[in-house]
């Protein structure tokens, strides 16, 4: 029985989790959906949800927190300087889950979790920049 548990396991050890998790919202932040398992999904809404609501604050003691659970400052920058002001009217619910099939090979369910608004601009602020100045010599 699951009395009492905040987590969901996702059969891995504890740091493997954080690491899937954190890997999860970066990719969350930086593309504006991502395609997983349906527990998967659900767990990382729930984190997900949580960073960008704390992000909306905009404080330097908000960036080091967001900076201790990311570890770079390229994906902090883009939480707080491009995702989290098209949220500044919303209270909560930043995130939402759409079913997406089934995946192929295990017939696992599949679900697409992306930011209820996305920003004009998607991708880090550094991602961007390259890929910027990559049009600009091509030109």
């Amino acid at each position: 029985m699951r009395h009492r548990r905040k987590v969901k396991r996702l059969n891995r050890d504890t740091n493997h989790r954080k690491m899937l998790l954190r890997g999860l919202v970066r990719s969350l932040i930086e593309t504006g959906e991502i395609t997983t398992t349906e527990a998967k999904a659900k767990e990382t809404k729930r984190l997900a949800d949580k960073l960008i609501g704390k992000a909306r604050d905009n404080s330097t003691a908000t960036r080091r927190t967001l900076h201790n659970f990311f570890g770079k400052r390229d994906v902090v920058n883009t939480l707080v300087d491009r995702v989290a002001p098209v949220f500044t009217e919303r209270v909560s619910g930043f995130t939402s889950i759409k079913s997406a099939g089934v995946r192929r090979g295990d017939n696992t369910k599949l679900m697409t979790l992306s930011l209820v608004k996305k920003p004009e601009t998607v991708g880090t602020l550094k991602n961007v920049a390259k890929k910027a100045e990559k049009k600009d010599t091509a030109q």
